[in-house]
């Protein structure tokens, strides 16, 4: 997990992933634990995600969140992870949530975020291994996905590592001549920073 890349034009494309695709959960490297979320986490969750550039600011991420907790506050609570590190600090968070890029609300990964200063322990792939084993209980006809952008390339390879596969067919606001395009672009995108 990386930050957003905002030199790269915004391209919104989605992933998917096949049921029982991911066989089990990747551990977290020592150190680092699972905490449930209170409302203790609300500040740093908000830094975290303006940190990797997901928000332009703290307001806008509070407001994105508060928006969600009263949504649904336990189902937040249930299906959004929190990774701390020794000190206490949140190192980085992931969760499951209502999309709503199809006719229906369907489940997907929200909000993948790692801090900077704990990128490249193996969080990110913890919890999205944590959560599509997770997903892979639930009863539901359709394979956990994920929407992302082309300035997110680094984020990108890592769903793919795990299993992710572009999403080629219409969604709302998109046909599939589009989503092909916009595929296409990010592929390039992806051989250039590789």
């Amino acid at each position: 997990m990386t930050t957003v890349d905002l030199s790269i034009p915004y391209r919104k494309v989605l992933m998917v992933l096949p049921k029982k695709r991911v066989g089990s959960e990747h551990k977290l490297k020592e150190g680092f634990h699972y905490e449930k979320y209170t409302d203790d986490l609300f500040d740093a969750w908000c830094s975290l995600q303006t940190g990797v550039k997901l928000f332009e600011t703290k307001e806008q991420a509070a407001g994105k969140l508060k928006e969600m907790l009263a949504e649904d506050r336990a189902f937040f609570e249930e299906n959004f992870l929190f990774v701390m590190d020794e000190k206490g600090n949140l190192a980085a968070s992931a969760g499951l949530w209502p999309g709503r890029d199809f006719d229906e609300p369907r489940l997907r990964i929200h909000y993948v975020a790692t801090d900077p200063s704990f990128q490249h322990n193996g969080l990110a792939r913890s919890m999205l291994t944590k959560l599509a084993v997770k997903y892979d209980t639930l009863k539901t006809k359709y394979p956990l996905y994920l929407a992302t952008q082309a300035q997110s390339y680094g984020a990108i390879r890592l769903y793919a590592s795990i299993g992710f596969t572009p999403y080629l067919g219409a969604y709302n606001g998109h046909t599939q001549e589009q989503s092909g395009q916009d595929w296409e672009e990010t592929t390039k995108i992806l051989r250039e920073h590789a």
